[in-house]
């Protein structure tokens, strides 16, 4: 059953003449109106974050190319999913009401498996991360039918987006041992045909003096050549129809190497969003200072980032003890921060990703989390300032503990129980509301109210405000809260109209929400 469910639109009966029917066709054609409709906004998106590797196994004949990368139950290798898997449930993650999809990078990887040279560490490239030729689609992801390309022309026929994972700081590890296939050419990245050694680097292609991420090629982001190179690679992307980028290990790189990177992806393609990860969860100057890179919003100049203090990461995201018995004035604590960043109504905000422990925490590393837990945190994040992003399995509570814990495999299986769940059907009614009301979508926050349990806040966008009453105690809870401007309202999930005089006052049920936006010809 589902949580909740908005109240259906009726008809609307129509009894025009031909003057009127013509009037109308004149307005809705007209070229204000149709450039205004052909201006996208990604805060109006929802995101939903698969490792592909991990999410389903649509071709089993892609599988272990190399034959020992493969090893289905050691989670640091290969198991199995691919674009075919994408593609054959496409229907599940649209059923959940996202509009986004976000793929871990699908560059080709190292061919085989990577062992340090000391033997302690052995892995496989599932995850995308390990460049080995940038600008090549691995070929564990692909198969006849669903190339690349197949996959963004599947997602859009059904109105979803392609985000794509990007790493620009780095390719594979390069200290292997000589048991690895391709030890001998271990320091080589390429990409458009060209191919540069880090180990005889004449290009100046690398950076050698450091820091560097673990034994990760680390690329010179001060050769302009570097830079050219990706805007010619990622430039393909977009031509391929990539509808947005995620920025990895933003950080380690220069400022002034992103800003001429994202002058560059805007400029090859109108209304691109850029996000980018900086990993911190106290420094928001640092943080908000990536946002300002250009003027204008991240569709067009500079990037937006991700909300990394505002997460619930186990054991690391701020917000984790709020919704697992803690106090709901904690969120100020993060929001106290939003002017610092040009427009925090850009940030991209999610509950937990693939570096930290799930909400749903395995011990020792995290924390398991509860049905209700997980149905109160879905209810903030969704209705919260910024664009929400969910990680694959939320939807089926999927456990999972420090890496690669927390990459375990949907699957199959893991999709039909899913699709059954009470989240699933939670997910589908919360981008149902978020997706009627542009305060929800791109509003400002600001508090209202707040106690250890409930929690309300108002959202302004333009002439569209809307008031959200949350409650994630085990019992109704009713909210009496007189900032709440007089008026005449009506209440999204319920549909009930609610008259506020010196305030508005509202039972909300456990573990649920209610949402006031002013009723029709009341703004």
């Amino acid at each position: 059953m589902a949580f909740f469910r908005l109240p259906g639109r009726p008809p609307t009966c129509l009894n025009l003449s031909v003057k009127q029917l013509l009037t109308a066709l004149i307005i809705a054609l007209s070229p204000s109106l149709l450039q205004a409709k052909a201006q996208p906004d990604f805060r109006e998106e929802t995101i939903y974050f698969v490792i592909t590797d991990r999410f389903a196994d649509g071709d089993p004949a892609n599988n272990n190319i190399y034959g020992d990368e493969y090893v289905p139950g050691n989670l640091r290798y290969y198991q199995g999913g691919d674009f075919k898997g994408l593609i054959d449930n496409l229907d599940y993650i649209k059923g959940m009401g996202f509009s986004a999809i976000w793929l871990t990078p699908p560059v080709m990887q190292p061919p085989g498996r990577y062992v340090n040279s000391a033997g302690t560490y052995d892995a496989a490239g599932y995850h995308g991360y390990w460049a080995w030729d940038f600008s090549k689609i691995d070929p564990h992801l692909e198969s006849p039918g669903a190339s690349y390309a197949d996959l963004i022309k599947a997602a859009h026929a059904k109105g979803l987006k392609i985000i794509q994972d990007v790493v620009l700081n780095h390719g594979h590890g390069g200290d292997t041992s000589p048991t690895v296939k391709w030890h001998a050419r271990r320091g080589q990245l390429s990409g458009l045909g060209k191919t540069f050694d880090y180990y005889s680097d004449d290009k100046k292609w690398f950076n050698h003096k450091g820091p560097a991420l673990a034994d990760l090629l680390d690329l010179d982001d001060k050769n302009p050549e570097v830079l050219k190179w990706f805007t010619q690679i990622y430039g393909k992307y977009q031509d391929l129809g990539v509808d947005a980028f995620r920025l990895d290990t933003v950080a380690w790189m220069d400022k002034k190497f992103w800003k001429k990177f994202t002058a560059a992806m805007h400029a090859r393609k109108k209304d691109f969003f850029i996000f980018g990860e900086i990993w911190t969860n106290s420094d928001y100057k640092a943080l908000a200072s990536y946002t300002r890179l250009a003027g204008g919003s991240p569709m067009s100049a500079g990037m937006s980032i991700m909300d990394m203090p505002g997460s619930s990461m186990g054991n690391w995201g701020l917000l984790e003890k709020v919704f697992k018995g803690g106090d709901y004035r904690a969120v100020e604590e993060v929001l106290k921060h939003d002017g610092k960043y040009a427009d925090a109504s850009w940030l991209v905000t999610f509950p937990d990703n693939h570096d930290k422990p799930r909400f749903n925490g395995a011990p020792p590393a995290g924390t398991p989390a509860t049905e209700d837990q997980y149905a109160d945190l879905l209810n903030y994040y969704f209705t919260a300032r910024g664009i929400p992003c969910v990680y694959y399995g939320t939807e089926a509570m999927l456990p999972g503990g420090e890496d690669p814990d927390n990459r375990r495999v949907l699957g199959a299986a893991g999709i039909k129980a899913a699709a059954g769940s009470m989240l699933y059907a939670q997910l589908h009614d919360l981008n149902e509301l978020r997706r009627s009301s542009p305060a929800l979508q791109k509003g400002s926050q600001k508090s209202l109210y707040a106690l250890k349990d409930q929690y309300v806040f108002r959202r302004d966008h333009g002439k569209s405000r809307a008031f959200v009453f949350l409650n994630k105690a085990d019992y109704a809870a009713k909210l009496t809260v007189p900032a709440v401007p007089d008026g005449a309202y009506t209440e999204l999930v319920t549909g009930a109209a609610v008259a506020a005089k010196g305030g508005a006052a509202l039972e909300v049920p456990e573990h649920g929400l209610r949402v006031l936006v002013p009723a029709a010809g009341a703004e």
